[in-house]
């Protein structure tokens, strides 16, 4: 069976991504951050309440800076961005607990976190989240980085696919890789994979069984890594600025992998093949 705590997780993953700040206004982001302590680097802002605050906020800032690095390199980021400098930093805001959280940014009360990259609320790329430990640092932390990165890269008016976006999300987490092989070991032996025709075209937002919606996160992430893996860097930043540059993931694929996985088709079958020989 799989690995119940690993599935508890991705489920919860589900929950916090696709959030809408709904109607809060840009005054009242800044007249909160206002109030609040800040910690500065080179790539983000870390907002905290206090001074009792501070030890934390300066890991959160010490932690964001190697995700960013650790990231960006994978995808063959590095290279192609401008980067979060000056006035361009993303501001990760920690509010004190879950109240102050969910009051002022308007999200709903099961809401762990949210990342945006335009945002109303605070004028600016965001990380928002208020002050825990469970899965913050291993997981919240290094997610909310990589779709902000992923979207810099694809560009704002790119429509990414869905399970590209989760795949790419997921590198960093601390075990996730680990958990996703075997589990999805498990899945191909038995033929239980989602056929890549449903993958690659899935809005899993709207799914509601959290089997499903498990399976979804675990094979996103095994392909995105797979290609990286197998592939390298630098192809699969060919392919992200081929889709920024509108190619659909066919066109992209055949530009980044020519004479390897130059078709959908063709992904997934490396793919399992690859995942039969890592067992």
């Amino acid at each position: 069976m799989a690995d119940r705590h690993f599935i508890g997780n991705l489920i919860l993953m589900a929950g916090f991504l696709f959030i809408v700040t709904g109607n809060a206004n840009a005054g009242a982001g800044d007249k909160y951050l206002a109030t609040q302590q800040h910690l500065k680097d080179k790539h983000f802002i870390v907002y905290y309440s206090s001074k009792n605050e501070s030890a934390f906020a300066r890991e959160v800032l010490r932690r964001a800076e190697d995700y960013y690095h650790k990231i960006a390199d994978r995808i063959g980021y590095s290279r192609y961005s401008n980067f979060w400098t000056w006035e361009e930093r993303v501001k990760i805001i920690v509010f004190p607990d879950q109240n102050s959280y969910t009051a002022t940014t308007g999200v709903p009360s099961w809401s762990t976190g949210y990342s945006d990259s335009d945002s109303a609320l605070f004028q600016s790329r965001i990380i928002v989240t208020f002050r825990q430990q469970e899965n913050f640092f291993d997981g919240l932390l290094p997610h909310e980085i990589s779709h902000l990165i992923l979207r810099d890269f694809l560009g704002l008016k790119t429509d990414i696919p869905i399970w590209f976006d989760e795949g790419v999300a997921q590198l960093e987490e601390k075990n996730k890789s680990d958990s996703a092989r075997q589990y999805m070991q498990m899945l191909v032996e038995a033929e239980n994979q989602i056929p890549f025709s449903l993958l690659l075209k899935w809005d899993v937002r709207g799914e509601s069984d959290p089997q499903k919606v498990s399976i979804f996160y675990v094979q996103s992430l095994s392909v995105v890594e797979f290609m990286i893996r197998k592939y390298g860097s630098s192809a699969f930043g060919i392919l992200c600025r081929s889709i920024r540059d509108g190619m659909d993931f066919e066109g992209a694929l055949h530009k980044a992998y020519p004479r390897t996985i130059s078709s959908a088709g063709k992904l997934e079958e490396k793919w399992i093949k690859y995942i039969q020989e890592n067992e």
